[in-house]
């Protein structure tokens, strides 16, 4: 049975922090493709960029990696993008799969806010990276607990490097004019370069 990494994101924009964490993923869990799915318009989030902007950015910066690759399940939908909708779509199309949903700490703690997370917790396992900065193993476990005694939530924690890189510090240093050299693939800068974008922040 192969395994494939579920990676949803706004991607706003998408950034070298991304592909090491899914490139790391990858090879602690033995993955055979990571899909990375841009978000289309997300329950929580405010964009100004694009659903099909942020899709052509996580294309180009996963061109040059044959096991990544991305789908437009969400950035296809119409209406507001919730997880179970997504999970589900892509449970059809991956029938033999084993399929693990990649997310990071803070969405640990924001799982049981989510759309029929019960339901979800049915169709997919959570593998959160865990960062070395974060050492409040007891909160961690007490949310695992939780989850598990609640919903019946399977999460996997895998210890994971240390790359801070955060995409709202980006869109600012790209608003002030700074240099994302060495933060953001080439192929997303000249693309952001040439539409305008994070000029000036909402």
């Amino acid at each position: 049975m192969k395994k494939y990494g579920i990676f949803g994101g706004t991607f706003n924009p998408i950034h070298y922090g991304h592909l090491m964490i899914c490139e790391y993923l990858k090879e602690e869990l033995n993955l055979d493709k990571v899909i990375f799915i841009p978000t289309g318009s997300p329950p929580h989030k405010d964009l100004y960029v694009s659903a099909k902007d942020r899709y052509e950015m996580v294309k180009l910066a996963i061109s040059s990696n044959p096991s990544f690759e991305i789908s437009n399940i969400e950035t296809n939908r119409v209406k507001l993008s919730y997880t179970v909708d997504t999970v589900k779509e892509l449970k059809k199309i991956y029938k033999e799969e084993k399929l693990y949903f990649l997310i990071g700490l803070d969405t640990l703690f924001e799982l049981k806010t989510w759309k029929k997370i019960e339901e979800l917790s049915k169709e997919i396992e959570f593998v959160v990276a865990l960062r070395p900065k974060y050492i409040d193993i007891e909160e961690i476990n007490r949310e695992l607990k939780f989850l598990q005694e609640n919903y019946n939530t399977k999460v996997k924690i895998i210890h994971t490097p240390l790359y801070e890189i955060s995409s709202t510090e980006l869109r600012e240093r790209i608003k002030d004019k700074k240099s994302v050299k060495y933060l953001i693939p080439e192929k997303v800068v000249n693309y952001i370069k040439e539409s305008g974008f994070y000029k000036s922040e909402l």
